[in-house]
């Protein structure tokens, strides 16, 4: 092809992927769309800049010409804390991985025995695999199948027996609150120099809307999360927490070790993202949970068994599906994207069932869903799984009613 042909080729391929989008039901539960409030304040020339410092304090620049860029960070900072209730807020993690690499260096050393939840990212066997050399005992958190969360006395055993320097609670798949506080007391019993981890990646939009569990209310010491997912801000990674010696840490292994340039643009988005969560947070966290709710409910009467049904199907925006009956998890995520339903296969417990579908709401309401709108939603996932002839059709007019962003600063400012 010749350059003309190369160009048109790439903008197809853009205009393609928005167009089909577009026309989609997404309910990947780890997506989301800031609104046109959040994206105002994406900064492009940021892009086109470079920052750095060491330590806590954003003033300290390495690079000239930064002065706004760390007043814009500080003020970031200041809403995360109120947002939070954190002291330190470090935002310079480019996604929420890393900032769970982060606070391994951060509070690990080599040798160190770690707990961590299967069905969530697993830093510290990432490292101990990776080939880094990076010395971690990963033990799998034990992990109740059927209640679909920790198995907390087989944990606190555990805790006794290895007495691990590291707990991370949290998880890819969230139902459920954690026993944040029961396990952080029996760390302070039995192994006091220890550090609790939680992940909040998928549920940090519902514990900005007080929603949710309050992780460093409840006893853990350090919340790493990525921005998106029910956050809904720009792609990027955060770590709070109320220990100075902790932030010092997390700081000290954030920059030089893992972070350089931190990609300036999204921190004016990232604060806009907290302004929205502090006008319309509890609002739009009570619709995700109610939506969710019903998608469950509606599934379920469809003939599509949910996992933690017995305890109303989910605290989150996640419901996590049952597939047996249709055929195995991707093939089942498969048929649906052919007919513009995007869902993720994922692993269920052997005690409820082989194959599973993860899906999350929290998109889709962000775009108008309600609580009414469940019937429609399940009936298009159990007909697309079925091959039903027309339902790419209904998917398509379905989506077509989710357009208007709702629970933004420019909606409760009209």
């Amino acid at each position: 092809m010749n350059l003309k042909q190369r160009v048109l080729e790439l903008k197809g391929l853009v205009e393609g992927h928005r167009t089909f989008r577009h026309d989609c039901l997404n309910l990947i539960a780890s997506e989301n769309t800031p609104s046109p409030f959040v994206e105002g304040f994406m900064a492009e020339d940021l892009n086109r800049r470079y920052a750095y410092y060491l330590g806590l304090d954003p003033r300290e620049q390495s690079y000239q010409g930064s002065g706004y860029v760390a007043e814009i960070e500080g003020v970031a900072q200041e809403l995360a804390s109120e947002l939070f209730g954190a002291t330190y807020v470090e935002l310079r993690a480019l996604s929420g991985n890393i900032a769970g690499i982060i606070s391994m260096f951060a509070l690990g050393s080599p040798g160190d025995t770690v707990l961590e939840i299967q069905n969530a990212h697993q830093y510290a066997r990432k490292l101990a695999v990776s080939g880094l050399k990076v010395e971690l005992n990963a033990i799998a958190v034990p992990w109740d199948g059927s209640r679909y969360n920790v198995d907390l006395e087989a944990t606190v055993g555990l805790i006794i027996k290895h007495r691990p320097k590291l707990v991370v609670l949290g998880s890819a798949m969230f139902l459920f609150p954690q026993p944040v506080r029961e396990i952080k007391e029996a760390m302070e019993a039995y192994c006091p120099e220890s550090f609790l981890i939680y992940d909040a990646a998928h549920v940090m939009g519902l514990i900005a809307g007080g929603r949710f569990q309050s992780p460093l209310e409840e006893g853990a010491d350090v919340v790493i999360t990525s921005t998106h997912k029910t956050l809904a801000g720009p792609q990027g990674g955060m770590i709070l927490t109320n220990d100075r010696s902790i932030a010092e840490r997390v700081a000290k292994a954030t920059s030089p070790l893992m972070i350089a340039n931190y990609h300036l643009a999204r921190l004016p988005a990232l604060a806009a993202t907290f302004l929205e969560w502090l006008e319309c947070g509890s609002a739009y966290a009570d619709t995700i949970i109610t939506n969710a709710k019903a998608l469950g409910r509606a599934l379920f009467e469809l003939g599509v068994p949910c996992v933690g049904q017995e305890k109303d199907f989910t605290e989150s925006h996640t419901v996590i599906t049952v597939v047996d009956a249709f055929g195995e998890g991707k093939a089942m995520a498969n048929r649906l994207e052919s007919c513009n339903v995007i869902a993720g296969s994922t692993e269920i417990p052997a005690e409820v069932g082989e194959h599973g579908l993860r899906l999350g709401v929290q998109e889709v309401t962000r775009y108008g869903m309600v609580e009414g709108d469940a019937d429609a939603v399940a009936g298009c996932i159990v007909d697309g799984m079925l091959g039903k002839d027309g339902t790419k059709d209904r998917v398509v007019a379905l989506a077509d009613r989710f357009r208007n962003v709702k629970f933004t600063v420019d909606e409760a400012t009209q």
